[in-house]
């Protein structure tokens, strides 16, 4: 992927394919702290594509109010 040549939609839209492409095929686990069950969570091999995801779509929802 040369991110050179993206538009952000176009980067969001191969971040999120790329993560959907994983071993685990997109399925999340549920982690259990000492607090109790947290939220689901990807697996550490497609964790950092959807950590970006998150920024990457907060940057697209500022562009467009703009």
């Amino acid at each position: 992927m040369n991110i050179d040549n993206l538009s952000l939609t176009q980067l969001i839209a191969a971040v999120r394919q790329a993560a959907q492409n994983c071993q685990c095929e997109g399925t999340r686990e549920t982690i259990f702290t000492a607090r109790g069950r947290d939220n689901v969570v990807p697996c550490l091999q497609c964790e950092s594509h959807y950590k970006i995801l998150e920024h990457l779509e907060a940057a697209s929802a500022l562009l467009r109010q703009i």
